[in-house]
């Protein structure tokens, strides 16, 4: 990071009135949607979050992890302002103003996946979150829909690549007319940060960057396949088993409604798919 930017970044600080505010270290790289730091302060730890978009789209996240943190469930919630806000615009030369926000610093360490006990310790949070998230009172409603932003993927996508992303939502266009396919505020992310903290009792689900309103069964599937991945392949159907069983004792599900499990896995593996690079043809072909 640029001496001018370091400067620039705790002046934008300034609504938060931190006292001694310094920044400690960055922790991401340079990413393609945002970027974070560790900020220390005579007030305590926290984290700056630059995200490259405007606050009508980051800030129904943060109102969301808010709200899960006054139910228990840490998120590294957004820290208010002095005027009582969530963020604050970053204006830009040119483009839409980007996001800062200031998060409650959360301590430990990312869960270990490939622990005996992880996919309970996973399946149990989540549908404590979609629990939560379904019964809390005046839960705000995420930025983005997702089935409707995948339709408009498909469409952009054209004939040839958005083929299989078109099948996978009339599918489940068609599942819905037949079966229940409960939908409410999702979590987004396909690898979900899930910290365990220094005492190994309690974990945080932190990075509400990307919230958006869908089937349920979406996170579920996603972080079925993110905990297999991490898994040798023998393992991975129970390890899946054993995730579902913790994830439907907080969030019980109908076995009709399980049913469409498979049309959201190939929902998933649609989207990877058309988000692949295609390799390079052969000119000489």
């Amino acid at each position: 990071m640029s001496p001018d930017w370091h400067q620039r970044l705790l002046s934008l600080l300034a609504p938060w009135n931190l006292s001694t505010p310094r920044l400690a270290a960055e922790l991401t790289d340079l990413g393609d949607r945002s970027r974070v730091w560790r900020v220390e302060s005579d007030n305590g730890p926290y984290v700056a979050k630059l995200t490259f978009d405007a606050p009508a789209f980051v800030e129904p996240g943060l109102r969301i992890a808010a709200v899960l943190d006054r139910a228990g469930i840490r998120t590294g919630a957004p820290i208010p302002t002095l005027d009582g806000g969530l963020c604050r615009p970053v204006d830009r030369p040119k483009g839409h103003p980007w996001t800062l926000a200031l998060h409650a610093f959360i301590p430990g360490a990312p869960l270990d996946l490939t622990t005996d006990t992880a996919p309970e310790q996973a399946g149990d949070l989540l549908g404590r979150v979609h629990h939560a998230l379904m019964t809390l009172p005046d839960v705000p409603q995420p930025a983005g829909r997702m089935l409707a932003y995948y339709k408009g993927e498909a469409k952009r996508l054209g004939r040839r690549r958005g083929a299989a992303l078109r099948r996978a939502l009339t599918a489940i266009a068609d599942f819905r007319t037949r079966a229940p396919l409960s939908e409410g505020v999702l979590y987004g992310d396909p690898a979900p940060e899930i910290l365990q903290d220094p005492d190994a009792t309690a974990l945080a689900l932190i990075d509400w960057g990307s919230p958006s309103w869908g089937p349920l069964l979406h996170d579920v599937v996603s972080w079925q396949l993110f905990l297999a991945a991490r898994q040798p392949p023998e393992a991975a159907p129970a390890v899946e088993r054993r995730f579902l069983t913790a994830y439907r004792a907080r969030r019980p599900i109908s076995e009709r409604e399980m049913d469409g499990r498979d049309l959201l896995l190939d929902l998933h593996r649609a989207v990877q798919d058309a988000w692949t690079p295609e390799p390079p043809t052969d000119a000489g072909a």
